[in-house]
């Protein structure tokens, strides 16, 4: 099998900017004595309300049980809730306190001052990374679902 040069290039560099924005993520979230899981968790939380263990699961991209492990040491430091719908005594609902709430804020702000140099790059090549991102998880996702 031959290997296609660009295709080893894109793989490259798809690992070296994952190691670069992990890097900053965990400088972050250690600054505020979180773990990335965490800060993961806060930020989706934040964007959707009430969220069962799956659906965070599915966002977060880990797994069920680490997903609730993850929640289990949150609540005990009352960053999130869990509660149970009256309908439905199955399902547990995560949603951030008060306290995982502003939690979220301020390390929003100072991961977004972090990475504000992104903004340097014009409109057009943005769209075009994004486009071409969007792209390429698409294939990856396919190839990945093709391998199972």
């Amino acid at each position: 099998m031959e290997i296609n040069e660009n295709s080893r290039h894109i793989a490259y560099l798809l690992r070296a900017t994952r190691q670069q924005t992990r890097k900053i993520f965990y400088t972050q979230a250690m600054k505020h004595d979180l773990t990335e899981s965490w800060c993961l968790v806060l930020g989706v939380l934040h964007r959707n309300e009430n969220l069962s263990l799956g659906q965070l699961a599915k966002q977060i991209h880990v797994g069920n049980s680490t997903t609730s492990g993850i929640i289990d040491r949150m609540a005990a430091t009352d960053l999130v809730t869990k509660t149970r719908p009256k309908d439905n005594q199955r399902t547990v609902l995560i949603s951030l306190t008060e306290k995982g709430k502003q939690k979220y804020e301020v390390i929003e702000q100072d991961y977004w001052k972090v990475l504000a140099p992104l903004s340097d790059f014009p409109d057009d090549k943005v769209e075009q990374v994004i486009s071409t991102l969007t792209e390429l998880e698409t294939k990856l996702e396919e190839i990945s679902n093709n391998g199972k």
